[in-house]
């Protein structure tokens, strides 16, 4: 891996440990109603009976990398759009704090992933080229997860980022954990073991 590969995994690792880390930090000293640590600890472990890490355990090669990228990039944007509610909506510093970790490190593995799918010739996630009912599906649950934010703030917005910023580093995991045997080029299996890797131990 080069040295510009190896500072894009290093930046996501450290916004990955700031995820879970604040989440478990301000779950625990907020005491939310309905959302426990067991919870937190849960969301944190791959999910070998979830419906999307069994789609990607099917998937190998090309197929696995062409999908895994073009889905990756819309959730990580979907992550960056709730990063960026957050800077303007959270009350607590922490979270204004993980914000701006979060845009920083998923705006670099997209322009990773970008460069990436152009290198290996696979078609763009930009405009509708990679409409297809996964990368649709990937689309619609960014958008649940922003509406679930909308309108919120203060203590409200806080609970709810945490909440849908757990689940969707949940699906991050699924979505990686088949990657080191089934991807097909060693860039995407370096970085779903860094993903799966570092997420798992939180």
């Amino acid at each position: 891996m080069n040295n510009k590969n190896k500072r894009v995994l290093i930046v996501s690792v450290v916004a990955t440990l700031l995820i879970v880390g604040v989440a478990v930090f301000v779950l625990r000293d907020w005491l939310f109603r309905g959302v426990s640590e067991q919870f937190v600890r849960e969301t944190t472990q791959v999910d070998r009976s979830s419906d999307t890490y069994k789609q990607y355990a099917l998937m190998t090669g090309e197929m696995y990398d062409r999908m895994f990228i073009a889905n990756m990039i819309t959730h990580h944007q979907g992550a960056v759009d709730m990063a960026k509610m957050a800077l303007e909506n959270a009350k607590h510093q922490e979270l204004k704090d993980l914000a701006e970790a979060i845009i920083l490190a998923q705006e670099k593995e997209i322009t990773s992933m970008t460069a990436w799918q152009k290198k290996w010739g696979y078609p763009s996630t930009e405009g509708d080229t990679m409409m297809d009912h996964s990368s649709m599906g990937m689309m619609h649950s960014m958008d649940s997860m922003n509406a679930e934010l909308a309108g919120r703030t203060g203590d409200t917005f806080d609970k709810a980022f945490l909440e849908q910023m757990i689940t969707h580093h949940q699906s991050a995991i699924d979505m990686a954990a088949p990657g080191e045997k089934n991807a097909e080029h060693q860039e995407l299996k370096d970085l779903t073991n860094v993903i799966v890797t570092n997420q798992t131990k939180e």
